[in-house]
């Protein structure tokens, strides 16, 4: 299912602590029957809790209800996990995009181009130039050629969070939350089910697999 980020009061989101979309449940702080800024969610599937600072209310039905603040535990941002098999280095830019993304979508951005830019490198690439790196991949059947546009648009994003361009700086919260969509199904695709692949084939018998292997080579001449 599509990502579903964390935000205060909702019923259910993906977990930023296990990465499940799972039901919350709310609880609110208090001291000698008065409010306290703070409520947590604990997750249903993990029990584990997301500490919240409750920025404005809302009476609904007689309580009053949080709506809007900022997830302070776990600090790691509102963007989704990255995946299992994202290379340790772009992991780093990656998760550190998701700290500051509500706080520095321009920031954000910056650092998923760099992600971007590595993770080529990885999959074989000179990682100097996304344009180019991504349309060789997709040439290479990598990854499937509608990637080519939406890569582009981190290209034009990350050099306009460095260099002010023609975006308008409300448009980057909006964008780089996609961004991180699109690193992560990156790797899904060009490292995850490869691997994948290649475990279900190796798990055939060697006499049937290498009289495939046979066949394709004769097919190749």
């Amino acid at each position: 299912m599509n990502y579903v980020e964390p935000k205060i009061s909702k019923s259910a989101f993906h977990c930023p602590i296990c990465g499940t979309y799972s039901h919350m449940d709310w609880f609110h702080f208090g001291r000698n029957h008065a409010p306290r800024p703070y409520t947590e969610a604990e997750c249903s599937h993990c029990k584990k809790c997301s500490l919240w600072l409750i920025e404005e209310t809302e009476n609904r039905n007689g309580y009053e209800t949080p709506t809007k603040g900022i997830m302070l535990f776990p600090d790691s941002g509102i963007a989704p996990l990255p995946e299992p098999d994202m290379p340790a280095d772009v992991k780093r830019d990656y998760e550190e995009a998701a700290r500051i993304s509500s706080k520095s979508p321009r920031g954000s951005a910056a650092l998923l181009r760099l992600s971007l830019q590595k993770l080529c490198k990885h999959l074989g690439k000179d990682g100097e130039n996304i344009n180019s790196d991504i349309r060789a991949l997709a040439k290479d059947n990598i990854l499937p050629p509608m990637v080519i546009k939406v890569a582009d648009t981190v290209r034009i994003t990350g050099n306009n969070a460095v260099h002010p361009g023609e975006m308008a700086d409300e448009d980057f919260d909006h964008v780089s939350s996609k961004l991180f969509d699109l690193l992560n199904f990156i790797v899904k695709k060009a490292i995850t089910e490869p691997k994948e692949l290649e475990a279900l084939y190796n798990r055939v018998p060697e006499n049937p697999r290498t009289s495939a292997e046979k066949q394709d080579a004769k097919n190749r001449e």
